[in-house]
C-alpha cells in the first residue's frame, strides 16, 4: 500500500503529541532515508523520515528494536550534512500534513546570534518516485533539497536554493473538495466506455488512494472495476455523495485508523478511516496508532528489499571483476602458446647454423631442409640481407631465449591470474551467503582490498579513519551447549581460525568448494556428541557455494591439522588428518539452530 493523504494527516496529528521535541542527532541510514533524534515530553524522539519510491513513509521507532539492516551511512552525502549543519540543536515544534496532499510540513525553531531565534522548515514530499525533502528559511525561501530539479520543460517544476517553496501542481487533477455535483456528472458521462471507476478517480482527483477508491465506489454499491459506461446517470448523485463523505473526513481530520488482517492474522494493509467494506477473507479492527503499523508493515519490508538490492549490486561487481580477470586469463594463455613457438625459433637458429656455408650473402630468404621434421619438409627462413648467416642464426636464438623466459613469466602469470578467479568465486559466495547489511559490508570490504591491493600500494597522506570494533564471527549453540562460529567473509575466516580458534577446537570446510570456515569450540567438560558434529557440518555446507545441492562432503578435522600457505590468498589454507561427512542441508534444522531466513 502507498502512503496516501489521510494516513499522512492522521500520522501527523499522533506525531504531534509528542512536540515539542529538541533534536539533538540526525543521521543518513541510507541515501534516501534520514533519522531526526531527539528528546521531548518526557520520552526519546526517532522519527524516521523514507524518501524511497516504493516504501515512502515518515514514523517513530524505537532503536531498541532497529535490526542491523538499518546503519549509519559511514559519511552524509553533501544534502545531510547541510540538513545537520541547518537543523541540529533546533527544537521541532509542529508537524503539520497538506490538505490532501502526500505532504508534511515540519516548523523548527533555531537560533541564529544575528537575529535570535527564528524559523526554518522541511518539506516532506512522499510521492513516489518524485519524492523530496526540502529546506526552507523562515520566510519558505528554499535553502536545499534533497532532489534539486532545474526545469527543462515549461511544465517542470524548479526545486533550486532562493526561490519560494510552492505545492506541487495537480497535473490537471482536482482536489477532493474542489468540484461541484454538476462538474463531477460532466467528467463522468465523458469518459472513454472501456474505463473504470478506479481509473477515472486516479486520473481526475489528487489524494486518492486504492483503498479509498474501494471504499467510495462499495458504498455507492459498484465496485472499483465497474466500467463507468454501466453507471445510470440517475446513479451519478449516489456515488458523488459517497465521495463528498469521504472527502469530508478527511478535510475535517475524522479519523479512525483502522488495519486489515489477513486470515493468519497478519496485518497487510493500513487506513486512517473506517474499512466498511474489506476484500473477501480480510479482517479490520481498529488500531490505536497508525505509525506504529505503519511501521511494521513497511520497515522491515523496505529493509529486506534493500538488502536483496545491495547484495544484488555487489555481486555485479564480483562478476564484473570476474569477467575481467577471466579475460585477462585468456589473453595470458593466447600469450603462453605464442610462447610455446620458441623451439621453432632454435630449430630455425640451429638450421642457418648448420647450412650457413650454402646461403649467399645477401639473401633476404632461405629455404633449408628441416631435418628434425620427420618428413624431411623444407622450412622458409626470412634472414636480414645485411647479415651473414652465422648473425641472422645469433637473431633467432635470442629470440628464443626471451621466448623461454617469456614463458617461464607468461606461467608464474596464469598461476596467479587462476588464483584470483578462486578467490573471487570465494568472494561471491560470501557474498551470496550473506545474511545482514554488516555481513555485506565485510565482502564489499574484502572486494575493495583486492582492487587496491591489485592496483598496488598508493603514497601520499596518510588518513586517519574512525577506528570500528570488527564485526564478529556469527556465533550459534548445540542444544549440548556448544558454541559454532561460522566466518562471514575470507578475512575474518582466517581470523577465526588462526586467531579465535583454539588448537584442539574443529575445524570445518566443504571439500574443493568454497565457503566459510566453521569452529566448533566444545564446553569445558563436555564431549562433542555426533548431533553437535552434524549441526558444525550443516553449517558448513549451508555456508558455502553448493548449499543448494545434496550430498555435500564436508571435511572436519582439529584446528591445529589447519595451515596458511605463505603469501596465500585470504580464506585459503591447507589440512590433513581430517575425516569427511557426507551432507545434505537441513533448513528445518537450521532454523531451529537460529540461522534467519533469507530470500534470495
Amino acid at each position: 500500500m502507498p502512503i496516501d493523504a489521510p494516513v499522512i494527516a492522521q500520522i501527523s496529528i499522533e506525531l504531534t503529541h509528542h512536540l515539542p521535541v529538541r533534536i539533538n542527532q540526525i543521521y543518513q541510514t541510507f541515501a534516501d532515508e534520514f533519522l531526526l533524534c531527539g528528546y521531548g515530553s518526557g520520552s526519546d524522539f526517532n522519527l524516521v523520515i523514507s524518501l524511497n519510491a516504493g516504501y515512502g513513509r515518515f514514523h517513530l521507532i524505537d532503536p531498541r528494536s532497529r535490526t542491523d539492516c538499518r546503519e549509519t551511512l559511514p559519511s552524509p552525502t553533501i544534502f545531510g550534512a547541510s540538513l545537520r549543519k541547518r537543523f541540529s540543536s533546533s527544537k521541532l515544534v509542529a508537524i503539520d500534513a497538506v490538505p490532501f496532499e502526500r505532504i508534511v510540513k515540519l516548523t523548527f525553531e533555531v537560533y541564529e546570534q544575528t537575529i535570535g531565534i527564528t524559523s526554518r522548515y522541511l518539506m516532506v514530499e512522499l510521492t513516489g518516485k518524485s519524492s523530496n525533502f526540502i529546506l526552507c528559511d523562515e520566510n519558505m525561501i528554499i535553502t536545499d533539497a534533497w532532489r534539486r530539479v532545474a526545469p527543462r520543460k515549461p511544465e517542470d517544476r524548479e526545486i533550486t536554493p532562493g526561490i519560494s517553496y510552492e505545492v506541487p501542481s495537480t497535473g490537471g487533477r482536482w482536489r477532493p473538495v474542489t468540484i461541484t455535483e454538476n462538474q463531477f456528472s460532466t467528467l463522468l458521462s465523458q469518459v472513454p466506455d472501456d474505463v473504470s471507476l478506479e481509473k477515472f478517480f486516479l486520473k481526475h482527483w489528487y489524494g486518492l488512494s486504492a483503498l479509498s477508491i474501494d471504499e467510495i465506489t462499495h458504498e455507492a454499491n459498484f465496485s472499483p472495476a465497474t466500467p463507468c459506461r454501466d453507471i445510470p446517470s440517475l446513479e451519478y448523485p449516489e456515488l458523488f455523495s459517497s465521495f463528498c463523505k469521504w472527502a469530508a473526513a478527511v478535510a475535517k481530520n475524522d479519523f479512525t485508523p483502522t488495519g486489515l488482517f489477513n486470515e493468519t492474522g497478519n496485518l497487510i494493509d493500513c487506513s486512517a478511516l473506517a474499512i466498511h467494506f474489506p476484500p473477501e477473507n480480510i479482517t479490520v479492527r481498529p488500531i490505536q496508532l497508525l505509525y506504529e503499523k505503519i511501521a511494521a508493515l513497511f520497515d522491515q519490508r523496505q529493509l529486506t528489499n534493500r538488502f536483496k538490492e545491495s547484495r544484488q549490486n555487489l555481486e555485479k561487481k564480483i562478476h564484473f571483476q570476474f569477467e575481467k580477470t577471466h579475460t585477462k586469463l585468456t589473453k595470458q594463455q593466447a600469450e603462453a602458446s605464442a610462447a610455446e613457438n620458441g623451439d621453432h625459433l632454435r630449430i630455425t637458429g640451429e638450421l642457418l647454423t648448420t647450412y650457413g656455408f650454402q646461403i649467399a650473402k645477401g639473401s633476404k630468404e632461405v629455404k633449408l631442409t628441416n631435418h628434425y621434421d620427420p618428413e624431411g619438409k623444407e622450412l622458409l627462413i626470412s634472414l636480414n640481407p645485411a647479415l651473414t648467416a652465422q648473425a641472422n642464426a645469433q637473431v633467432y636464438f635470442k629470440k628464443y631465449q626471451k621466448a623461454k623466459k617469456g614463458q617461464l613469466a607468461i606461467g608464474e602469470q596464469i598461476t596467479k591470474t587462476r588464483e584470483a578467479l578462486e578467490y573471487l568465486e570465494s568472494i561471491e559466495v560470501m557474498a551470496q551467503n550473506a545474511l545482514s547489511m554488516s555481513d555485506l559490508g565485510l565482502v564489499q570490504e574484502e572486494l575493495q582490498q583486492m582492487e587496491v591491493s591489485k592496483k598496488g600500494k598508493t603514497h601520499g597522506v596518510k588518513k586517519f579513519t574512525k577506528k570500528v570494533k570488527p564485526l564478529e564471527p556469527r556465533q550459534f549453540k548445540t542444544p549440548t551447549g556448544h558454541t559454532i562460529l561460522v566466518g562471514r567473509n575470507n578475512i575474518q575466516n582466517d581470523r577465526l581460525t588462526f586467531k579465535i580458534a583454539d588448537p584442539n577446537d574443529l575445524w570445518f570446510h566443504t571439500q574443493k568448494i568454497p565457503g566459510s570456515h566453521v569452529i566448533l569450540r566444545p564446553q569445558p567438560g563436555i564431549p562433542v556428541d555426533d548431533e553437535s558434529l552434524n549441526y558444525a557440518c550443516q553449517l558448513a555446507a549451508f555456508f558455502s557455494k553448493a548449499k543448494n545441492s545434496t550430498k555435500i562432503p564436508v571435511d572436519y578435522t582439529q584446528r591445529k591439522n589447519v595451515k596458511k600457505p605463505p603469501a596465500a590468498k585470504p580464506g585459503f589454507v591447507i589440512y590433513d588428518f581430517f575425516k569427511t561427512a557426507i551432507i545434505t542441508p537441513d533448513l528445518d534444522l537450521l532454523t531451529q539452530l537460529g540461522v534467519p531466513k533469507i530470500d534470495s
